[in-house]
């Protein structure tokens, strides 16, 4: 029904109300992508400092193992209790 009320103004009324209705979507589009690339950069950045902070503390963590003759398993163990805390005290929080 609302379809015949639209093609009564006729078909270049049609595409000039269409062609003014994506112009004005233009400006919100831009906008939001231009926010779309800066949430991804961010969200990018503290994922990459995540697995770098994780791979940094399994780094230290055998050199330990090398140089101190700990036992690898129980020093696997307690950074997986440490970061599986912290991810548990994160959710909690938020």
């Amino acid at each position: 029904m609302n379809y015949r009320t639209v093609i009564a103004f006729g078909d270049k009324n049609v595409q000039y109300m269409l062609k003014k209705y994506s112009d004005l979507l233009k400006l919100p589009h831009d906008t939001n992508v231009k926010k779309s690339h800066v949430s991804g950069l961010f969200f990018g950045y503290s994922q990459a400092i995540r697995f770098v902070y994780i791979g940094f503390v399994f780094f230290v963590a055998s050199i330990f193992v090398r140089t101190l003759g700990l036992n690898s398993q129980r020093v696997f163990t307690g950074c997986y209790v440490v970061f599986v805390g912290a991810i548990g005290s994160g959710v909690s929080i938020s």
